[in-house]
């Protein structure tokens, strides 16, 4: 784990991470570090990558690992962010949206029966 969140430029292979309690669940936000601050469109859509909603940290790839296998909603942005959930066998490949250029995907994962 890389906790200074100053020294983003001195971890470019880094994940940004943000993990938050959501309805009795837990939600993280993962992106591609390199993506803070950068606005990726779909249209008519805007979606602002911005250091207060996608990172509470940097992160490395166990860290991330740890978190989207137990995580019941995830927030994933970037193409090694959406790579490592595909890897994981935690979504398919058909279920990434493109944001100029930039992989988009949205986990939500039922944990409790119903």
């Amino acid at each position: 784990m890389i906790s200074d969140n100053s020294n983003i430029i001195n971890y470019p292979s880094g994940y940004a991470l943000r993990t938050m309690k959501y309805q009795n669940s837990l939600m993280v936000n993962v992106c591609d570090l390199s993506l803070i601050d950068k606005k990726i469109h779909h249209g008519d859509i805007t979606i602002n990558i911005t250091k207060n909603y996608w990172m509470d940290k940097v992160a490395d790839e166990k860290e991330v690992e740890s978190y989207l296998k137990k995580s019941s909603i995830s927030n994933l942005a970037g193409e090694k962010t959406v790579d490592k959930a595909i890897e994981m066998n935690l979504a398919k490949r058909s279920s990434v949206k493109y944001f100029s250029n930039v992989p988009f995907l949205m986990i939500y994962r039922f944990r409790e029966s119903y």
